[in-house]
C-alpha cells in the first residue's frame, strides 16, 4: 500500500514539475504603452433633457497590472490604465440649432482578464476582458440665446477579447478588441480596439 502511495505521489510530483514549465510567461508584474481608438459617449442637460454625444476617437496611454499564469494553462490578471484621448465629438442634432460639444478629458479603467496560455513554450495567450471604465468631459453648450458649459462623467464597462505574444524575455506585445457596456439611450456602442507593447518585470522563457 505504501509501494503504490509513493509511486502514486511521484508521478503527481512529475507531472507538476512539467505543468510548471515555462511558467515564468505572464507571471508577475507588468507595465505598457497602448495604442488604439475607444468609443466614447458623455451627456449634457440641456432644458433638462439629456442630450447625448458619442463617438470614436484615439488614444494613447499606459498600463500596469500583475498576472498569474497556473500549471492548468488558465491565466488570471488585474491591471490599471491610464489612457489620453485625443480628438471631440459634437451633437448638433437639435430642433434650436443647439450645438453640445464633449472635450475628452484623460480617461481610467480597472481590467480583469481570464485566458489560456498555449504554444510550444506557452508563449501565447488568448484571454477575455472586463475593464470598469471612468470618462470625464469639459462640455460647452453654444446656442442661439447664448453659450455655457458643463462637466460630465460616465462609468460603465467594456468588454472583448485579446491575443497577446512573448517575443524576447522580458518583452511582448497584444491586440484587443471589444465594446462598450454602456446604459444610455441613442449610443451606438461602437467597437474598441488597442495594441500595446508589454514589459514584463519577470523575464518569460522564451
Amino acid at each position: 500500500m505504501i509501494d503504490k502511495l509513493i509511486i502514486v505521489l511521484s508521478v503527481f510530483a512529475c507531472s507538476f514539475s512539467y505543468g510548471q514549465e515555462n511558467l515564468k510567461n505572464y507571471n508577475g508584474l507588468y507595465t505598457g504603452i497602448e495604442f488604439g481608438s475607444n468609443y466614447m459617449f458623455g451627456g449634457a442637460q440641456v432644458d433638462k433633457k439629456e442630450t447625448i454625444g458619442d463617438g470614436n476617437v484615439p488614444i494613447a496611454g499606459v498600463l500596469f497590472g500583475w498576472r498569474k499564469a497556473y500549471a492548468s494553462n488558465f491565466h488570471f490578471a488585474i491591471e490599471f490604465q491610464l489612457n489620453m484621448p485625443f480628438g471631440s465629438f459634437a451633437n448638433t442634432e437639435n430642433e434650436d440649432g443647439t450645438i453640445v460639444s464633449y472635450e475628452i478629458k484623460p480617461q481610467s479603467a480597472l481590467q480583469f482578464n481570464l485566458g489560456y496560455t498555449f504554444g510550444a513554450k506557452r508563449n501565447s495567450l488568448l484571454f477575455g476582458y472586463f475593464a470598469f471604465n471612468q470618462t470625464r468631459f469639459n462640455i460647452d453648450i453654444t446656442r442661439p440665446s447664448g453659450d455655457f458649459k458643463q462637466t460630465d462623467f460616465e462609468n460603465f464597462g467594456r468588454v472583448g477579447l485579446g491575443y497577446e505574444y512573448v517575443f524576447l524575455k522580458s518583452f511582448s506585445t497584444r491586440i484587443m478588441l471589444g465594446t462598450s457596456m454602456d446604459a444610455l439611450p441613442d449610443t451606438d456602442n461602437g467597437i474598441d480596439g488597442k495594441i500595446a507593447l508589454i514589459y514584463n518585470f519577470k523575464k518569460n522563457e522564451n
